[in-house]
């Protein structure tokens, strides 16, 4: 398993590079870009949240809270006006700030294993559809932006999970260590009912999502743009 400064540094280096990608092809304008940055290198640390005992991931929480939840103000302060927006802006990344790292980060420590669901495809499908309905009916974001941030923060998520499969092998002894298999997964056999709840909740999100075509269309026309 890679340990967590290995997943910043390479999340980090591959947020950027969908990132600049995304701009360079005229898909978005640089503040959406930097914002796509930061939002896939926080997804590729996402997979860890079920860690409980380790400095560096407690560390590295307590900062995805603090970026997150001033994120969150940013963009609702782009939103918003009116003579009382300071007050209500700091009220707004308090309560993030609270609700992520003492609340959602400090319970998915205490009740989940590591390398258990949250380390699957769909427990990370759920997050990133998370996000989408966060921006959009939360922030007021376009459906685009909204798809957009939930996109970038599942490519972080699965390159967490690739980079702890990659290290499951053992290249010089040509030969799987016991963890391989346990961090991209889609089921576990002996989970079957909590993975059924866990499709049932993605199917909901996915049904209150807003419409995703305009994000497909801008990168099937970027991906024209690539191939020719």
């Amino acid at each position: 398993m890679a340990n967590f400064h290995t997943h910043l540094g390479v999340g980090a280096l591959a947020s950027v590079g969908v990132a600049v990608a995304g701009f360079s092809t005229q898909l978005y304008g640089l503040t959406t870009a930097l914002l796509c940055a930061i939002i896939g290198t926080l997804g590729s640390l996402l997979p860890d949240i079920d860690l409980e005992h380790s400095r560096p991931a407690a560390q590295g929480f307590l900062v995805v809270s603090l970026i997150t939840s001033t994120l969150i103000t940013i963009l609702y302060a782009n939103r918003y006006s009116g003579d009382e927006l300071i007050l209500h802006s700091l009220m707004v990344w308090a309560v993030g700030f609270l609700v992520l790292r003492f609340g959602v980060f400090e319970t998915f420590s205490r009740l989940t294993t590591h390398r258990g669901m949250v380390h699957s495809i769909p427990y990370m499908a759920v997050f990133a559809l998370v996000v989408v309905c966060g921006a959009f009916y939360g922030l007021h974001l376009t459906a685009f932006v909204s798809w957009l941030f939930g996109l970038v923060l599942f490519i972080g998520s699965m390159v967490h999970l690739l980079l702890d499969e990659i290290y499951s092998v053992d290249a010089f002894g040509l030969r799987l260590k016991q963890s391989f298999g346990t961090a991209i997964k889609l089921f576990e056999k002996d989970k079957l009912v909590q993975y059924a709840c866990l499709y049932l909740v993605l199917g909901v999100l996915y049904y209150f999502a807003p419409p995703y075509q305009d994000l497909w269309r801008g990168l099937v026309r970027i991906t024209r743009q690539l191939m020719g």
